[in-house]
């Protein structure tokens, strides 16, 4: 049987074109999201064009920071050898200026200095949330809109003849084609997210 995956906070805020994305990028108030999002849930934003992406706090701890010593501008990589060859640097001088043995080397220094395991290369790693699978096309996952209750229907018919709601009406909600069928809505698990309200 396929399975789809879940929809998830961290996926949302880089899909272009999502309320999250939107927030973070195509509007006025967008810094400030910006950094009112990585105040709740950590990470942070780089750019990447004209766009904002957000590196989650995983990424961001298996991943490095570098510093340009005569601007100061500090760049974050996530493979080490990628960015050697980007940068003309080897991984064995760029794990020396991690680990604090080497000061500087052809222009970059370390932002901070921690244990780098030569036999490795990077600290232990974490690992991101793993994703929910469901269940698509015969399973649709229901929400009371006044008790906010979610439950799962695997029998569309079935359901419409115990609850006494119209099969057709029950379709059309399932299939995206009505928003609310009674009292029922179709469960969508980041509907309830809201960003913190700005400092005054």
């Amino acid at each position: 049987m396929a399975y789809s995956e879940e929809k998830s906070l961290w996926e949302e805020v880089n899909r272009k074109g999502s309320r999250l994305w939107i927030s973070m990028n195509d509007n006025s108030k967008a810094a400030k999201q910006r950094a009112l999002f990585v105040q709740q849930h950590g990470g942070f934003f780089k750019q990447e064009g004209r766009y904002w992406i957000w590196v989650n706090p995983v990424k961001e701890h298996n991943g490095n920071w570098l510093k340009r010593v005569d601007t100061g501008e500090k760049v974050f990589f996530e493979n080490m050898t990628e960015f050697g060859k980007l940068h003309g640097l080897t991984p064995v001088k760029i794990c020396e200026l991690l680990n604090g043995k080497r000061k500087t080397y052809k222009g970059w220094t370390a932002v901070e200095t921690r244990a780098v395991q030569e036999t490795v290369g990077s600290r232990v790693k974490l690992e991101e949330p793993k994703k929910k699978k469901i269940v698509p096309v015969k399973t649709v996952v229901f929400q009371d809109k006044d008790t906010g209750e979610v439950f799962t229907v695997t029998n569309l018919k079935d359901f419409s003849r115990k609850t006494g709601i119209d099969y057709g009406s029950l379709k059309k909600l399932a299939n995206g084609k009505a928003k609310s069928c009674k009292n029922l809505k179709l469960y969508n698990p980041i509907a309830g997210y809201q960003l913190p309200p700005e400092p005054k």
